[in-house]
């Protein structure tokens, strides 16, 4: 008998928290987008990759997964349009070379970008790593104009690039 009394409260709470979840909708039923990573082979040793992490919260692609074979993969994302979606992206130079994969800069970026995506159109992640800014987008796959916030960030070697190209000009004048 008592354990039924204690047992009443308990079950009472696990129903009304059942009730305040929406099941999510499936995004292939509802108008939506579709959301593709990129990478650029840079040289035969730098891949640059620029992918999604996650899209309103929910995980794309786990983001430690960086082995030879699914470097080069593009991944696709279904996402709802017609309403504002936060994208987690990362941007990052990937080397075959271990040595260099352990001891270079990787000129990684990561950040969010908020957009509206429209229905039945394809967005691809973009983006420009070099060791003055690095940089992801969002752009429309078929116009190339970007859509959302761009991602930027200063690099390492922000200060050399800049020493660099003020010796260039000086040399050229």
């Amino acid at each position: 008998m008592r354990l039924a009394v204690l047992s009443f409260p308990f079950l009472t709470l696990a129903l009304a928290g059942c009730q305040g979840v929406a099941p999510t909708p499936d995004l292939k039923t509802v108008p939506h987008a579709t959301l593709v990573s990129s990478h650029v082979d840079v040289d035969n040793d730098r891949t640059d990759i620029f992918r999604v992490l996650e899209i309103d919260g929910r995980s794309a692609i786990d983001p430690t997964d960086l082995s030879v074979k699914s470097v080069e993969i593009d991944h696709t994302e279904l996402v709802a349009a017609g309403r504002n979606a936060h994208v987690a992206v990362d941007a990052l130079a990937y080397y075959n070379n271990t040595g260099r994969r352990l001891f270079w800069d990787a000129m990684r970026i990561k950040g969010t970008i908020e957009f509206v995506p429209a229905p039945d159109t394809t967005y691809v992640i973009r983006g420009s790593l070099t060791p003055a800014v690095s940089s992801v987008w969002i752009e429309n796959g078929a116009t190339h104009q970007i859509v959302g916030n761009k991602v930027s960030a200063p690099g390492r070697g922000a200060s050399a690039a800049e020493a660099a190209a003020e010796a260039a000009s000086a040399a050229a004048e």
